[in-house]
């Protein structure tokens, strides 16, 4: 990731914000990268000096030193070499286990073992550290010290997902929602095209209550369910919605009937996607293949629809 670039692109969209002090620029930051749907995860892998964001904060320089030697080292032996050094300074940062743990792993299976290691060792840190108490759970991400547990979860769901371990990716999703329901990763988009999979119409129904919009994200996996239903009307009233919504959803069909997904993955920007772009779309195509992948008919009929709808 070009940190350069994308702190010049934040400085932009500061400009249009009242950020009165170091607080209220994190804030935003945050902010920034939420809506273009930017891995926190990913920035800190690419940044590892942690006052340039603010958010991030260890004692110990040299476990950063070893990041960003990590970071620019030459082949994946040698970053792993420096990952590994940075751990033994930082047993805890989870930010540095999961770096060394994608280096080191051969296979994506052999992934997930090692996320699941590391879940148990987070999870009795988190636990000895009093953050499972009631008071804070649903309030995860709110405090900095969950942040890096958040996204270590995060990154097995996203392994669950690619190696199709779809029940276990549903049941890691939940109890994510359940850690943080104001949801600042976005767990929820994987979870609605999770219930569409699953055909499971009450939970994706109160999936759409409790965060209440009309996003890509849900209005399309929305529209597939009923489709997998067999309720062709509710299909049309979702599809309806994301057509209104999203000025691009035709186009998406279009480049889905012909099968052209490299079309799709070229529309991706740079830093995360805009809403209510093909962006948008083509990132819930790339982050949930078990879905779109057997739902070629939904496509066809998707666009037969479209083309007697106006916006």
């Amino acid at each position: 990731m070009d940190i350069e670039k994308m702190m010049i692109d934040f400085s932009e969209y500061l400009k249009g914000e009242s950020a009165q002090n170091e607080s209220d620029a994190e804030k935003y930051l945050l902010k920034f990268m939420e809506e273009r749907n930017i891995d926190p995860a990913e920035v800190l892998s690419s940044a590892v000096d942690s006052d340039e964001f603010g958010i991030y904060n260890d004692d110990d320089d040299e476990v950063y030193e070893y990041l960003e030697l990590a970071e620019n080292a030459s082949s994946a032996k040698e970053a792993l070499k420096y990952a590994k050094k940075a751990l033994e300074l930082a047993p805890e940062n989870w930010n540095v286990a999961c770096m060394v743990a994608e280096l080191s792993a051969k296979t994506p299976e052999s992934l997930l073992e090692k996320y699941e290691q590391l879940i148990v060792q987070a999870n009795a840190a988190m636990e000895r550290d009093g953050w499972f108490s009631e008071e804070y759970i649903g309030e995860f991400w709110g405090f900095h010290e969950t942040r890096p547990y958040m996204q270590l979860r995060d990154a097995y769901l996203d392994t669950l997902v690619s190696c199709d371990m779809l029940k276990k990716a549903t049941a890691e999703a939940e109890d994510l929602l359940r850690l943080c329901e104001n949801d600042n990763l976005g767990v929820r988009y994987h979870l609605m095209h999770l219930y569409a999979h699953f055909e499971d119409e009450e939970k994706a129904l109160a999936l759409l209550k409790k965060y209440d919009e009309e996003s890509s994200m849900f209005m399309l996996p929305l529209s597939i369910l009923y489709y997998k239903l067999g309720n062709l009307k509710k299909a049309a009233q979702y599809l309806r919605i994301l057509n209104q919504r999203n000025k691009d959803t035709r186009r998406f069909f279009e480049v889905l009937i012909k099968a052209d997904a490299e079309d799709l993955f070229d529309e991706i920007g740079t830093f995360g996607y805009q809403p209510f772009t093909i962006q948008e779309l083509a990132v819930a195509f790339r982050e949930n293949p078990f879905l779109f992948g057997s739902t070629a008919a939904y496509f066809s009929w998707g666009l037969r629809k479209l083309k007697t709808m106006k916006k």
